[in-house]
């Protein structure tokens, strides 16, 4: 013991005890000797009793007078921070001194440590000069238990107090024996006597973050819970599943967060809540929507919390929370489908991990587009967590939600997978992952985007740069060439199509960016009107390539007057450079140069982009062949891939395969298996690239003479690619060798192609040989062996050898006249003509050559194909005698030469490779006994009536009045006539019965209800009206000809049109008279000529007509009818709410309503512009080769500023026969005569061979189309049926009821009055609101 110590501690307590008011400086002065000396003292460590007795009390004697001095002068509460501190620090050393008997008494305790925690207050200032006596004062009242005091003396708000002080003080900074002497002090008073009031301070202290993350007092917390976990385990559950059980009651705001508490807790110390999580079932049942989704998310937390298998121990609640995923509410399943990602990564195997997967699939086909999108941007983000952990199908099916009806749910999908897709094409460059079929499905989804019309992000312009800049992150050329190598092997032909197109505009971007780079240089040198002219059409296509073509259009307008050429001239480089990294280094430094100098740098950095050859370049050519080339691909699959990327490339352009002719030539050198197709690529780029004939001429040669006829077409065509101007004797030296094979007999279909394929690509060199080549040809399909009895398949199933033979040698005839690169022919096809019309008519080439029934069929099929490929150019040759048995095989006894024909006629009128007049077939094979072959015909006419409704607004919008209505869908109704009127099976005048005529008129009525059917338009109200008004017009100029080709049929034209009239008023229900009409109608000369001869009208019996037309659609009633009796489901359907197409048909009502409200305001204005600038001019009578029927030509009305021109050029009168090209037919005479040149001269002299007159019009009657007020009104039960061509299945079919029977389309697809009725009821029409189509209808001032 420090008897000196012992002895000044005494010495200055009397000191400071004798003064009455002592001074700070004396108190300082003296505490601070004090607490130096007390800080030398220890505890007595006497062993004996008596001693240690002893000890204590002399030890206590002396510290007594200190002990007095703080009582008596309340240093406790002293004002002064220094003499507190030192007061603290005494008070401190003789609670250790003393211990463990307390060293002053209960009632001034309180005073004490008040005093002490008001020092531990100041213990966060850790840059405090007393910072470490402060800590020491903590560290003596931790070592000593002076809290044990406390205690004793129940000062339960103290406790409290110093529960708060040292939550509040602690500092991440803190040294840890700072922190543990916190914690001891704070474990012990709870070992001691934990409260709710310890377990408030200690939950309100474990939620407190800093910038997201704990701060020290909540890592403070979860050390004291962990430490004590038994001894608050009571509290914790009470208070937790008060909050849980009794959440609506009131009490402190700490109940609020609860949730959050339980998840705390459960990270640190999960089984004191084993109790507690049980009762959050309850939560997850209840009907309070907002507590259900609070509980998801923290249970779903919960589970997601690693090594805690919380799913496995708490089984029932995870049965709950997964019947959370189809909960009624959208938040909900939303909420749940947040928790996934979490879930399966710290769940990475078990049962529960496929239970949540599988919910989660589910939810890929929600109805609600939110969920949907959830679900994609949880698999997505769990994906790139773990690309080898998600099970593949998965990734699969989010990539179809690229397809979903929403467009909100496209977008997201589409960004998600984007970023998987970079993701795991990253992995795969890392050598981390193989390349997998399912990923790689993400693009090829991507790429039918395009096929989106209604969402504009998702067009070409912009799929381009997506595809270019955003696909792939940063690997090389290599890796994205083998990525496009796997897309290949799984495109289908609409992902092809796709790419075709984003990559067809883009080229025509960089052609037509080319042109103007050359026009504009030209416009320097020579500045004119027209060079202006076609620099503002330049800029019109270019813009199209753009999201937004008008600011595009007006970015190159502004473009244009700049005269920084260096623009232009590094435009012109990018153009040229075909190497993608080349271009994209020179873009970069293009867009730095002009970054701050230039006011349209985003467009041109927009242009830029799109000028590269960004998406395929030189390098991806040259990978695919050198992996060809190396055998890189280790699969048969991805060679053929890799050679259909290939043709993409040259599709798109066929220059990039510069620098690689070396390659290629030696890849088709070699014979491999993919020859066929890479010599293809050679047809195509031969011409762009530089290759030497002579260096590949020997095998294609021999591909001309000895291999397929697929092979021989190919070589052909890569020959012409290939030769040079100087090589054209290459051509006649190949045609020798084909005509000796031909002679010998050896691969006659081989030879024949390349005979048909080299007249194709040389005219000329044909032709020279003709004389020696046709007649051997002719000579070789007699010769043919008729009864060899082998027979083939595909096309010609059933059809023998030697007939194949023949269809061969008939397809290199047809070739020979069918030049490329529009090459002139100078050899009459009168007799390729005439041996058509035989084998047309009779199946056979002549009558000393049998067929089988079987070869008939075939040869018939192979000269109907014929026609349709030589209609395009030779169409003013094809008589109409050839027209009709080619239109009439729709007709053929074969279903499978109708089958063909018909989808052959269909592919070409597509692709606008024959004239529309073809048409005619579909109307015919409506009709058929195959149910298939009929439903086709009812689709494609559909189609084709659809994908022409839009041309026909163009050219009515862009034509004078009284204009040709030749190259318009209703148009093919002149020639249908005229086929059914010279069909044989026409029924007699003698026996004029309805049965038959409704049997064989329907054609003719399916025509005409698919012509005005409002799907088939859009809608579009106003072209309905121009079309009945059209057919009013066909249907009145026919009455009023005579039939060009036989005259005594002529009767039979008038009665169809006199029944096809009456049709058509039953369609439109009187509310557009006939009278209304347009009064010019052109006819062909061909087909039709004046009725000079006085020919009566028609021939048929008073009311027949009526009863044809009540037949038909009793027939149609009778078909419905049994529709109806078979359930209830198509009314139950009927009373579910508005689908589609029922709303579309709403849609329909309201624009008639909308017209019928706008009809007043328009007859105004169109009344004062008539006023200010009406202008009527009489047209001359044309003199062209089609017929003008009626009367009298009516006058040609100018409006204002509409447009409208006021004449009529001969040009626009003339008739085609609806060719796609827009010329006129020549007159039967001057047609068959075969004189007639190709040149535009000789046309213009044909077209005034032809005669014309005029239909019967006037003025006044198109006055009245106009004016609403000459219109009657009709019910609203007429309403409806004049729009009875929307499909009897536009609202049936979505339902796919059993009842569905094949024979439902065997008479027509219309509404049934019935059923119209209902819809009418169903959807409120109002009998005020009917009113007829033709009421609220001006075509012309509708489209002003």
């Amino acid at each position: 013991m420090d008897e000196p110590a012992l002895r000044l501690v005494a010495d200055v307590g009397a000191q400071i005890l004798r003064q009455s008011r002592p001074n700070k400086d004396f108190l300082v002065k003296s505490l601070r000797k004090a607490a130096s000396a007390l800080s030398q003292i220890e505890q007595p460590s006497v062993l004996e009793a008596a001693r240690q007795v002893e000890a204590t009390k002399k030890v206590q004697d002396s510290l007594k007078p200190l002990r007095e001095t703080i009582v008596k002068h309340s240093l406790a509460r002293h004002k002064d921070r220094d003499v507190r501190l030192l007061v603290s620090i005494c008070a401190s050393e003789i609670f250790r001194v003393m211990a463990p008997e307390p060293p002053f008494e209960d009632k001034h305790i309180p005073d004490i440590f008040k005093l002490i925690a008001s020092m531990f207050e100041e213990l966060a200032d850790t840059e405090s000069p007393y910072f470490s006596k402060r800590v020491k004062i903590l560290e003596t009242v931790a070592r000593c238990k002076c809290w044990v005091v406390m205690l004793d003396s129940e000062c339960s708000d103290l406790i409290l107090e110093m529960f708060n002080v040292l939550f509040s003080i602690v500092r991440e900074k803190h040294e840890k024996s700072l922190i543990n002497d916190i914690m001891s002090i704070l474990t012990h008073i709870i070992d001691e006597e934990a409260s709710e009031q310890l377990l408030e301070v200690i939950l309100r202290n474990l939620l407190k973050e800093e910038k997201g993350v704990p701060s020290a007092s909540s890592q403070l917390a979860v050390s004291v819970l962990q430490t004590c976990c038994q001894k608050l385990e009571p509290f914790v559950r009470g208070f937790l599943t008060s909050c849980i059980v009794e959440r609506d009651a009131e009490g402190s705001e700490l109940r609020e967060t609860y949730h959050k508490i339980i998840f705390k807790i459960f990270i640190f110390t999960p089984h004191m809540l084993f109790d507690v999580i049980p009762n959050l079932t309850q939560e997850l049942l209840t009907d309070q929507v907002d507590v259900r989704i609070k509980a998801v998310s923290l249970i779903g937390k919960i589970f997601a919390v690693p090594g805690c298998r919380a799913a496995q121990n708490y089984h029932d609640l995870f049965v709950e929370f997964l019947n959370r995923f189809s909960d009624k509410s959208v938040e909900v399943r939303v909420t749940a489908l947040q928790c996934v990602k979490d879930f399966c990564t710290a769940n990475p195997t078990g049962a529960e991990l496929h239970e949540v997967l599988s919910a989660l699939e589910g939810r890929l086909l929600d109805i609600d587009d939110r969920v949907r999108i959830q679900a994609v941007a949880a698999i997505c983000d769990l994906a790139k967590c773990n690309l080898k952990f998600i099970p593949l199908t998965l990734i699969s099916q989010a990539a179809e939600r690229l397809r979903d009806k929403k467009i909100s749910v496209r977008k997201k999908a589409l960004q998600k997978l984007m970023e998987v897709y970079r993701s795991y094409c990253s992995k795969c460059a890392e050598g981390n992952m193989t390349i997998v079929d399912h990923f790689e499905q993400i693009p090829c989804n991507i790429l039918m985007l395009s096929y989106d019309r209604d969402c504009k992000e998702f067009r070409s312009q912009n799929m381009e740069l997506l595809l270019a800049e955003d696909l792939f992150p940063d690997i090389s050329l290599m890796e994205r060439t083998m990525h496009w190598v796997h897309m290949f092997s799984l495109f289908t032909s609409l992902h092809v199509k796709a790419l075709d197109a984003i990559l067809s505009q883009k080229w025509r971007l960089q052609s037509e960016l080319r042109n103007f780079l050359a026009l504009r240089k030209k416009e320097k040198e020579t500045c004119s009107d027209e060079l202006a002219k076609k620099i503002k059409a330049s800029f019109e296509r270019m813009s199209a390539s753009f999201s937004e073509p008008a600011k595009a259009e007006e970015c190159f307008y502004k473009l244009d007057q700049m005269k920084d050429n260096y623009i232009f001239n590094s435009l012109a480089q990018l153009l040229d450079e075909a190497s993608i990294i080349k271009a994209r280094h020179a873009r970069e430094n293009f867009v730095k140069k002009i970054r701050d100098r230039h006011p349209h740098v985003d467009f041109l950095h927009f242009l830029s982009a799109k000028c590269i050859f960004s998406i395929f370049s030189s390098e991806h050519a040259e990978n695919v062949l050198d992996y060809l080339s190396n055998g890189r691909f280790g699969g048969r699959h991805l060679e053929v891939s890799s050679i259909k990327l290939l043709m993409a490339i040259v599709r798109y352009c066929p220059s990039l395969l510069k620098g690689s002719e070396a390659k290629l030539c030696s890849l088709l050198e070699r014979n491999e298996p993919y020859r066929d197709q890479l010599t293809k690529v050679l047809a195509i780029a031969g011409s762009h690239i530089f290759v030497k004939l002579s260096d590949i001429y020997p095998m294609l040669e021999q591909m001309c003479l000895e291999g397929t006829r697929a092979q021989s077409k190919v070589a052909v065509s890569a020959i012409a690619a290939v030769m040079g101007s100087s090589e054209q004797y290459i051509f006649s030296e190949l045609t020798k060798r084909l005509l000796d094979s031909l002679h010998s007999g050896k691969n006659l279909p081989t030879v024949l192609q390349s005979l048909g394929c080299l007249a194709q690509h040389s005219t000329a060199t044909f032709e020279d040989l003709d004389g020696e080549i046709t007649p051997l040809i002719l000579e070789k399909t007699f010769e043919m062996n008729l009864l060899d009895g082998s027979t083939s398949g595909d096309e010609t199933s059933g059809c023998s050898n030697s007939c194949i033979l023949r269809i061969y040698c008939l397809k290199t005839l047809v070739k020979s006249f069918l030049p490329h690169r529009g090459s002139q022919v100078r050899r009459n096809i009168d007799h390729l003509l005439s041996l058509l019309v035989k084998m047309l008519q009779e199946g056979k080439i002549s009558d000393s050559v049998l067929s089988s029934g079987n070869d008939s069929s075939h040869i018939r099929l192979a000269a109907a194909k014929s026609v349709l490929r030589l209609s395009k150019r030779w169409d003013l040759h094809i008589s109409p005698e050839i027209f009709h048995f080619t239109i009439l095989t729709a007709k053929d006894p074969s279903s499978l030469v109708r089958r063909i024909f018909i989808d052959k006629t269909r592919k070409l009128l597509k692709e606008r490779g024959i004239p529309n007049r073809y048409a005619c077939a579909f109307a015919l094979a409506t009709s058929d006994c195959v149910t298939d072959i009929k439903d086709d015909s009812f689709k494609y006419m559909g189609e084709f009536v659809k994908d022409h409704a839009r041309e026909a607004f163009g050219h009515q919008k862009s034509s004078v009045r009284g204009c040709s209505i030749t190259d318009l869908p209703v148009y093919i109704l002149v020639f249908l006539i005229h086929v059914i009127a010279h069909d044989e099976d026409f029924p007699p005048e003698k026996y004029q019965d309805e049965h038959i005529f409704c049997h064989f008129c329907s054609p003719l009525f399916h025509l005409i209800q698919a012509l005005v059917n409002p799907e088939n338009v859009n809608g579009d109200l106003v072209l309905i009206a121009d079309t009945f008004s059209q057919l009013f017009s066909i249907f009145r100029g026919i009455r009023k000809a005579e039939d060009a080709v036989d005259a005594h049929k002529s009767p039979r034209l008038h009665i169809l049109s006199e029944i096809g009239s009456a049709f058509t008023s039953s369609l439109n229900q009187g509310s557009m008279s006939s009278s209304h009409s347009p009064g010019v109608v052109l006819l062909p000369s061909s087909f039709y000529t004046v009725n000079t001869k006085g020919i009566t009208r028609y021939a048929i019996e008073e009311g027949l007509v009526e009863k044809i037309i009540e037949l038909f659609k009793n027939n149609i009633s009778k078909v419905a009818g049994s529709l109806a009796k078979n359930g209830r489901r198509f009314v139950e359907h009927l009373e579910q709410p508005e689908n589609t197409k029922v709303k579309r048909l709403r849609n329909v009502y309201e624009q008639v309503n909308f017209l019928s409200t706008r009809n007043s305001k328009i007859q105004k204005d169109t009344a004062s512009k008539m006023s200010l600038g009406m202008k009527r001019k009489c047209v001359p009578s044309p003199d062209v080769g089609s017929v003008l029927l009626g009367e009298e030509f009516p006058p040609i009305v100018e409006h204002g500023n509409d447009g409208f021109e006021p004449t009529v050029d001969k040009e626009q009168l003339l008739s085609s026969c609806d060719s796609v090209d827009k010329v006129t037919l020549l007159t039967e005479k001057k047609a068959k005569s075969g004189k007639t040149s190709r040149n535009s001269t000789s046309l213009k002299e044909n077209t005034e061979a032809g005669s014309s007159v005029t239909t019967e019009s006037n003025a006044s009657s198109r006055a009245k189309l106009r004016d609403p007020s000459h219109l009657k009104e009709t019910r609203c039960n007429k309403e409806v049926q004049v729009l009875q061509q929307i499909k009897l299945f536009s609202i049936v079919d979505e339902c796919s009821h059993s009842y569905l029977v094949d024979g439902l389309y065997s008479e027509s697809y219309d509404h049934l009055s019935e059923t119209l009725e209902i819809i009418k009821r169903w959807m409120g029409c109002r009998t005020q609101r009917g009113r007829s189509l033709g009421h609220h209808v001006n075509s012309r001032v509708i489209r002003k």
